[in-house]
């Protein structure tokens, strides 16, 4: 899914002269964008589990060391991609210079983000482990309502009136910059590392049947929610409402995608299907490459949209950014299980 959402993000530009295609391909991306909270929350169900040993040797000396490690080289790698394909300008000296800067600053690809926000729920583990520790179910409901409410509904209430309530700001406090700026960044605030903790907590709690959701309220929400976020989108593009369409096409913590990616969890989670084998051991196998799926996928489409300039509307249209989602997934999936037969290598794939 995250091939897919990275191969709509970059092909999107080269459908501007068809705003309907254009539109479509905005909302489709839109809803692909859950994988990511699906992901933190499966990690929260596994990683917060009492029953799982953790202990800091263990999650420095495997976890944390790993992540670091595919940061930093990972960083290097794609700038010689970038300096050899792009730039055509090949200077190993710029290229170490750009990449210890960017492992401080994230200046490399996009994607690279995430490996911070690993690294960053990582290092706060034993800390939320402690707190899933001997939590009930009353408490971690609240302490979950309490962070939906601080870090999804109030910051994206707070962008949305930011320019309204400028106005409001700038009459009271008698500054008038705050009339052409918006109003200040709210002080009620929970300080944790933004929606992402929510997600986590989420995660351990539909797992443990701490927060059960009936079959038929998780596919009724997470219905719903992809309709209003579409229905929303269309009206923030028709109604020239810019701050609203960021919030919706970028936030992690929009309230729509908090609540629809916690009712898709839920199904993931309490789903019994037949078992297939065969299908499962294909899962299996993919789930063993995900990491690298993830960090690699974007040298194929990179090479694809950057180096050849491949424009998906003149060569197939809507069907062409389809086949080169599943094409990109399908060569790296390959690579990356044949790189895990190299020693040393494997660890970073």
């Amino acid at each position: 899914m995250i091939v897919f959402l990275h191969t709509i993000t970059l092909s999107v530009e080269s459908f501007k002269g068809e705003p309907a295609l254009s539109k479509l391909l905005v909302s489709v991306r839109t809803l692909t964008i859950w994988a990511v909270p699906c992901f933190v929350m499966a990690t929260g169900a596994l990683l917060l589990d009492e029953n799982r040993e953790l202990g800091l040797k263990k999650l420095f000396s495997k976890l944390i060391l790993r992540v670091v490690l595919a940061l930093v080289i990972y960083t290097f790698l794609f700038k010689c991609f970038d300096a050899l394909l792009i730039d055509k300008d090949f200077d190993l000296g710029q290229v170490l210079d750009f990449t210890w800067v960017s492992v401080l600053y994230s200046f490399s690809w996009k994607h690279m983000w995430y490996l911070y926000l690993l690294i960053a729920i990582y290092l706060m583990m034993p800390a939320y482990r402690a707190v899933t520790k001997n939590i009930d179910r009353k408490t971690i409901l609240y302490l979950m309502g309490l962070m939906f409410v601080f870090l999804s509904v109030l910051p994206f209430m707070h962008e949305i009136f930011k320019s309204d309530m400028g106005s409001i700001v700038s009459n009271i406090s008698g500054d008038d910059s705050y009339s052409e700026i918006g109003a200040p960044d709210l002080r009620i605030v929970i300080y944790v590392s933004k929606v992402f903790p929510l997600f986590l907590f989420a995660g351990y709690a539909v797992n443990k049947g701490l927060l059960k959701i009936p079959f038929t309220v998780a596919l009724s929400g997470a219905v719903s929610c992809a309709g209003a976020t579409v229905l929303l989108l269309q009206w923030s593009i028709l109604g020239d409402k810019p701050v609203l369409y960021k919030e919706i096409v970028s936030s992690y913590s929009f309230p729509l995608l908090v609540i629809g990616t916690v009712c898709l969890f839920s199904l993931f989670r309490n789903s019994k299907g037949k078992e297939i084998k065969v299908l499962d051991r294909l899962c299996a196998e993919i789930e063993k490459c995900s990491f690298g799926v993830f960090i690699l996928h974007m040298a194929v489409l990179r090479y694809i949209f950057a180096v050849q300039g491949f424009n998906a509307y003149e060569h197939g249209g809507v069907l062409a950014v389809f086949g080169i989602a599943v094409g990109t997934f399908t060569v790296t999936v390959i690579v990356v299980r044949l790189l895990k037969y190299i020693p040393y290598v494997r660890a970073l794939v």
